[in-house]
């Protein structure tokens, strides 16, 4: 589980006779395997007597963690000190997860010895290894009795000093020295009142820029009071023996204790936050107080942060790729390159995949940034209205949002300074032709280049494999310098395995199955059948960091479960065979919860929604945790939820009147609306909250949270095209393993795969079944996995080719830009000329490669007929994607303006022009949407049958929306509806309101692209200009659109919001027609008032 920097630094720890260093990082991995998978098994149950093969195992990591801890301590100069103190952590805090701690327990520091958690902790920092010092230092706990006040102080000082809480330590009241009826209790209290002092003083040097002379403000330094407890810990005695021999009296404790001090000393000041130096054309005393600020919670660098910032990562005019791994401190590195542009008063739009790490980024920024005067919005949908005078600050949101807003206001994006890309392997182009996210995401990084040419570029992922070649070709982007940073160190670790199950019992399982088949008429294997064929799991788990060799000693095979489990059959198309299958849910579900029972986080990964919400149900059955009591903020989330869905009844989850919910367990996938979503990860953060997680793969996309057993449950997916499963990318299955173990919370996690294929294993001849070998060839590479391609490429072929009818060719053509005035291909070759495809063509010495695609594609777009007084709208079609004729349509059906004196009136002008060829309905949606919520039966209809159907049941659907009608009511309009979950109204809401909200955009847009190009004064009714918002947020006219957003959205629901509409209405004052949305929200305002003095 240790990574190739990581392995290099344990093998060149001290040699100790008997001690195989190569092989010793596999040896730490089997131990910690071996501990985790007992508590599985025994479900967290303490023995009297526990497993003796357990017993050995921590009995060999004390050994080894105290001999290499006496060689840090003995021998703090040499070397490889640092190795040894990662060796002995390691081994330390192996056997700290396999001991039983009773309620109640306290660390000790007493005059003969120290607590194994409080050596750990330091010996990590020691190590530089701070992830880990912080995981281990919460196991610290300080006595409450007063008689112990100097050793609870300097307990509790370790511990934050070791947690990066650093200004709790410097703001310690240092308590009096206490006088026990024994000198020596009196004497060893002295010396730990003297460390006190000292890691007070040391925890003062981290927060400080630099080191200051005692006579001008500065402290002592901290090694001279751990210098001092050191010599006064020995003391030469009289020959009181009388034999001549040289007697010492020793205080062992404050004596060991002020040698691991002394090698923290040595180098922790110097990977302190705040000693960074000042970037250049950054204000030196805005930089000290951003350090500052964002040292109170983390005030250590990691050693690639440290190599980052010494290559220039954070001067003016430098872009990186990233690509370390996950875990690897990626999120600090852009927050320190974001507040360097924020700094330079430059604005900063930050890219991320999903909704839900959109919302996570932008309340980790703004958190960062609370005490400075910078507007932090977490999505462009955050605005009152769609048109955004400029920028924030800083903007968190989606490649398509961002690209849609690049459509409107291009230059809105002039004075960016930084644009971060997280998760950027979204540009890899995607098997599913029907998926425009690659392309969306590509055309947005172009665009954003092509308005901000001084922005710098940080790209983010830790599943790049290409990073070099990335950074080159950012480099060239930008034409300027951009590091390729990915150091495969990591500061987490995770031990991966696979269920497998025991050969001689699958080969029973199988004869029963023949024997049945033969006997038995039945289609498929009948419950009498497959009540019989259990078995029990075994987990074989790798003991390097990657599935690399096939080598048996590599591998350990220990038990998950005490008792079988029912598997499950199949049956094959022809012959009608029945066959074992691994009952995958049900399998990782009782893992879960045996875990769950060992009190440890588990995040299991399944293949849809269906399959969520049938793993939670089934975990209730196992569950016998008490409930958990939800916090005033997790019962306002689950307030909004049931309100916005028209009953706590149709909410993923259940809570009682006094606020406690008894699942167990929480699902998190797609179709969670916002509220929801934020509930489960909040139920799951705690750490008295819930112990399982049953994720889709939205969440393996960088979200963090604290999980430390991983468990994958099937290494394929259903492809309902093709009617079969289909394996998963390597890129998947890496990244869903990658959540296990979260740096300073969990640092070592395990992943478990339960393949999609039953695996046997024959441990007597050291045979596996051949499936093993698919999933080998996945684990056996690192993170960095996938190289990261243009997703234009094949498009760009298609095209030169001429066999582009397809719709995504399409809708790439009609978003890229018309010929210039003068009829030239100026702008449009300058953006291709930038994409990555592009860049390999130059790479490779093939000029003319792109040469006659960037023609075809030329010649493409300029197929699209324009009349000359028609340029505006070829400019609009470039920007939006939908066809000139379309838009010229809309333009006319909106014309005059001021006619339109209600939201319903305006709606009702976009269904007629829907309704007179429904096949428009896939040009201003996206056609994904619209065939996930209708189905695999309507995907296989023709574009007339889909539209025809679609058309009234989505128009009704809206109607309802934007009515201020709750889920359940738009789950009516659904023909045969969801009445448990609304689940099609859930995907309405989530991935189609979106969509139409563009397309009600589309007015306005028009509008002011039409007098931007006659050099007029646009004259915009506040009906059209407000009418995407409208859309968005759910109501039917400006009016209720104010009263949305003025009353706190998130804290209210649409629903809400629309029940206080309907009061105040009869209260608003007058308006005029093209009002701006500023005098709305103030007739909301004053509606409010005086609604107020008339309703007291």
């Amino acid at each position: 589980m240790f990574d190739p920097i990581t392995s290099a630094i344990i093998a060149s720890a001290p040699a100790l006779s008997g001690l195989d260093l190569d092989d010793l990082p596999k040896r730490l991995t089997q131990a910690f395997s071996e501990i985790v998978a007992a508590r599985i098994e025994l479900r967290g149950q303490k023995r009297d007597e526990p497993p003796e093969a357990l017993v050995r195992t921590i009995r060999e990591m004390q050994r080894l963690a105290s001999a290499h801890e006496s060689y840090v301590a003995l021998l703090p100069d040499r070397d490889n000190r640092s190795a040894a103190a990662f060796v002995a952590a390691s081994a330390h805090q192996v056997c700290l997860s396999g001991t039983y701690k009773p309620d109640g327990y306290v660390s000790y520091l007493d005059g003969a010895s120290l607590s194994a958690e409080v050596c750990a902790s330091l010996l990590f920092l020691i190590a530089e290894a701070h992830a880990d010092a912080a995981e281990c230092a919460k196991r610290i706990s300080a006595p409450t009795d007063p008689d112990r006040a100097v050793e609870a102080a300097l307990l509790n000082a370790i511990r934050w000093l070791c947690l990066g809480r650093v200004h709790l330590i410097a703001a310690i009241t240092v308590p009096e020295l206490p006088i026990y009826a024994e000198s020596g209790d009196t004497a060893v209290s002295a010396l730990y009142l003297e460390l006190l002092r000292g890691v007070k003083n040391l925890a003062l040097r981290i927060q400080r820029r630099t080191d200051l002379p005692l006579e001008v403000g500065g402290v002592e330094l901290s090694a001279n009071f751990f210098n001092r407890v050191k010599q006064l810990s020995i003391g030469q005695l009289d020959d009181i023996f009388g034999t001549g021999d040289p007697v010492f009296s020793l205080f062992p404790g404050p004596l060991h204790l002020a040698n691991l001090l002394l090698a923290v000393d040595r180098d922790l000041v110097g990977s302190a936050l705040s000693r960074i130096p000042t970037p250049d054309q950054v204000p030196d005393q805005d930089w000290w107080r951003i350090v500052k600020r964002m040292s109170g919670g983390r005030p250590f660098l990691w050693r690639n942060h440290m190599a980052a910032i010494d290559s220039g990562y954070l001067n003016k005019g430098v872009s990186a790729a990233i690509s370390f791994p996950t875990g690897g401190g990626k999120s600090t590195l852009s927050e320190l390159k974001i507040a360097t542009a924020l700094l330079r008063e430059e604005k900063v739009v930050f890219l991320a995949p999903t909704h839900a790490l959109v919302d996570q980024t932008a309340r980790s920024l703004q958190k960062t940034f609370k005490t400075f005067d910078f507007e932090i919005l977490g999505d462009v949908a955050d605005d009152s209205s769609d048109g955004l005078i400029e920028l924030p600050e800083a903007i968190v949101t989606t490649p398509e949002r961002c690209l849609m807003l690049l459509t409107t206001q291009p230059e809105a994006f002039k004075d960016l300074g930084l644009v971060v890309f997280d998760e950027c392997h979204l540009l890899h182009p995607r098997d599913a032709e029907k998926s425009r996210r690659s392309i969306d995401a590509m055309l947005a990084l172009l665009n954003l280049s092509l308005v901000a040419p001084n922005a710098d570029l940080l790209l983010l992922s830790a599943m790049m494999k290409n990073t070099e070649e990335i950074a080159s070709w950012v480099g060239d982007l930008t034409g300027r310098n951009c590091l390729a940073l990915n150091l495969a160190w990591k500061p987490t670790r995770q031990v991966r395995g696979t269920v497998v199950y025991a050969a001689k019992r699958i080969n029973e399982l199988n004869e029963t199955l023949t024997d049945a088949r033969a006997s038995l008429s039945n289609v498929n294997a009948p419950k009498a059948v497959t009540d019989t064929l259990t078995a029990r799991p075994f987990g074989f788990f790798g003991l390097l960091q990657t599935w690399a060799t096939r080598d048996r000693r590599d591998y350990a095979l220990l038990p998950l479960l005490a008792d079988e489990h029912a598997l499950s059959t199949g049956t094959t198309k022809r012959r009608k065979t029945w066959y074992l299958t691994p009952n995958g849910n049900h399998t990782s579900t009782l893992i879960a919860a045996a875990a769950a029972e060992a009190d440890l986080k588990t995040l299991v990964f399944v293949q849809s929604v269906v399959l969520a919400e049938s793993a939670v149900r089934e975990f209730r059955e196992w569950d016998s945790r008490a409930p958990v009591t939800l916090t005033e903020a997790e019962l306002d989330h689950y307030r909004i939820a049931s309100e916005e869905m028209g009953g706590a009844g149709f909410c993923y989850i259940s809570v009682d009147e006094h606020g406690n919910y008894s699942g167990g367990a929480a699902g998190h996938h797609s179709l969670l609306l916002r509220e929801e979503r934020l509930l489960h990860e909040s139920l799951f953060r705690r750490a008295d909250g819930l112990k399982v997680l049953f994720a889709t793969s939205t969440l393996a996309q960088g979200m963090n949270l604290p999980s430390e057993l991983v468990i994958i449950a099937g290494d394929s997916r259903f492809d309902p095209e093709k009617e079969k499963l289909a394996q998963l990318e390597a890129h998947e299955l890496l990244n869903a393993a990658g959540r296990a173990g979260r740096a300073g919370e969990n640092s070592q996690g395990m992943v478990l795969v339960v393949p999609s294929k039953v695996v046997e294993f024959d441990e007597e001849k050291g045979l596996i079944n051949a499936h093993w070998m698919t999933l080998q060839s996945i684990f056996s590479q690192s993170d960095q996995c996938l190289e990261i391609d243009d997703p234009t490429t094949v498009l760009l072929d298609r095209i030169q080719a001429g066999t582009w009818g397809d719709a995504m060719s399409t809708y790439f053509v009609s978003r890229l830009p018309p010929a210039d005035e003068d009829g030239s291909d100026g702008t449009l070759r300058n953006v291709l000329n930038k994409s990555l495809a592009a860049f390999k063509a130059r790479q490779r010495g093939d000029e003319q490669w792109m040469e006659d695609r960037i023609s075809a594609v030329f010649s493409a777009r300029n197929q699209i007929p324009v009349a000359a007084e028609d340029g505006w709208l070829d400019r609009v079609s470039g920007l939006t994607g939908v066809g000139i004729e379309s838009l010229r349509q809309i333009a006319a059906a909106f014309e005059p303006v001021e006619t339109f004196e209600s939201t319903d009136a305006a709606i009702a002008t976009l269904l007629k022009w829907l309704l007179a060829d429904p096949r428009r309905l896939f040009e201003v949606m996206r056609p994904e949407n619209v065939d996930d919520f209708f189905g695999v039966a309507f995907g296989k209809l023709n574009i007339e049958e889909k539209a025809g159907y679609a058309l009234p049941i989505i128009w009704d659907c809206l109607d309802a929306w934007m009515s201020g009608a709750p889920l359940k009511d738009i789950e009516a309009k659904y023909p045969n509806g969801d009445s448990v979950r609304c689940k099609h109204a859930r995907h309405f809401v989530l991935r189609m309101v979106p969509d139409l909200a563009f397309f009600a955009g589309l007015p306005a847009r028009l509008s002011a692209a039409r007098h931007s190009d006659k050099g007029e004064e646009e004259a915009l009714s506040i009906v059209l200009s407000t009418l995407g918002a409208a859309v968005r947020e759910g109501c039917d006219s400006p009016e209720a659109l104010a009263v949305r957003i003025i009353s706190a959205r998130r804290t209210t629901s649409r629903v809400a919001a629309r029940t206080e509409f309907d009061l105040l209405k009869a209260y608003f004052p007058a308006g005029s027609w093209n009002e701006t949305f500023e005098k709305t929200q103030e007739r909301a305002r004053n509606a409010k008032l005086i609604r107020a003095f008339v309703v007291p």
